[in-house]
């Protein structure tokens, strides 16, 4: 193996090596201008934009910088789409729960799980610490977690509920468990899908049920979109790149299914797609063409009049004349979808 040999280089000697190389001065920023937005940025991240751009014949760099806050802009819209699919998942998981039990505790009991040695996940649990010290009562309204822990004993309702029963791992000298339904509202979607795939109450798998919910049955294609949204939520929630980059798979169903047949089932505009059938919205378009013309359309016209992308980019979106905005529309959309 070779050591790196890369120069170190400041952002503007990066911006000084895209000129030497072809790069186009921004017709609209200086470069003080676009030295400020790539230092915000990072220089790193940004050669994924200019990547894309390299091989244009003309190359401009006001492509890659609108390229790049088209990526923020649309990694909001996604973050969104999943935020509510998380909050529709949370919601059938409860109520396929409560359908079968009454006792608000019955995830902490061991045959209620398909795995053995169950655990919740720590960033989900932590929550639910014992409180060491006191709350200030300054507060004017507590958390509804922090309402819990300061008036609810795990020890009683462990004696209420939970008598004569094998428990997965617990530690009551750390957490005061709370009920399912206040778990499941503070905790993350990792294990939110790590409770769909391991319970079971009685004789009836919950998978399966909440996999009804979306038109799907008992097999791993559910598990396949969970994964796959879990993916998406994870790129969206950290700054990956998105419009440009490639996804796990997913079985179409449905619409989404013919919706999909001309689109590279790895890209973009297919979680894209994906995510407005887990939200059960895609029955609003008779087809492919009508969903581009609403949802992809709108996509790029809200994002050139959002008022927040136009101040990060220090008045490009608002300065940037209408044929080389719809230039650049063209090349973010054939990377979303081929």
């Amino acid at each position: 193996m070779s050591s790196y040999n890369n120069s170190v280089s400041t952002t503007k000697d990066y911006l000084k090596y895209l000129y030497s190389i072809g790069f186009n001065k921004s017709k609209y920023l200086t470069d003080d201008d676009v030295i400020n937005i790539c230092d915000k940025v990072g220089v790193f991240k940004f050669k994924g934009y200019v990547k894309e751009v390299k091989h244009l014949s003309i190359k401009n760099i006001d492509d890659a910088l609108v390229m790049y806050f088209f990526d923020k802009y649309f990694s909001k819209i996604l973050f969104d789409l999943t935020s509510r699919i998380e909050t529709r998942l949370k919601s059938i998981l409860i109520n396929e729960c409560y359908k079968r039990t009454n006792n608000h505790f019955f995830y902490l009991v061991n045959k209620n799980h398909k795995w053995s040695n169950y655990n919740i996940d720590v960033p989900t649990i932590k929550n639910w610490e014992i409180l060491r010290n006191p709350i200030s009562q300054r507060e004017a309204y507590s958390h509804y977690i922090l309402f819990y822990l300061q008036n609810y004993s795990f020890s009683d309702n462990k004696n209420k509920y939970l008598q004569n029963t094998t428990l997965i791992n617990v530690d009551d000298t750390k957490y005061n468990y709370p009920p399912f339904k206040y778990l499941v509202e503070s905790a993350t979607l990792g294990s939110i899908i790590s409770f769909i795939r391991s319970l079971k109450i009685g004789s009836t798998n919950v998978y399966i049920q909440v996999a009804g919910n979306f038109g799907l049955g008992g097999n791993n294609v559910f598990l396949n979109y969970l994964k796959r949204l879990n993916e998406i939520r994870n790129r969206v929630a950290h700054g990956g790149r998105i419009f440009n980059r490639t996804f796990r798979s997913a079985t179409g169903i449905g619409k989404y299914r013919a919706f999909r047949k001309n689109i590279d089932n790895h890209k973009s505009l297919d979680i894209y797609l994906f995510l407005f059938y887990m939200l059960n919205e895609l029955e609003e378009y008779k087809d492919i063409n009508e969903f581009k013309k609403v949802k992809v359309k709108n996509l790029f016209t809200e994002f050139k009049k959002d008022y927040v992308t136009n101040i990060d980019s220090l008045g490009l979106l608002g300065k940037i004349e209408k044929t080389d905005f719809e230039n650049i529309e063209k090349i973010i959309f054939s990377k979303m979808s081929r």
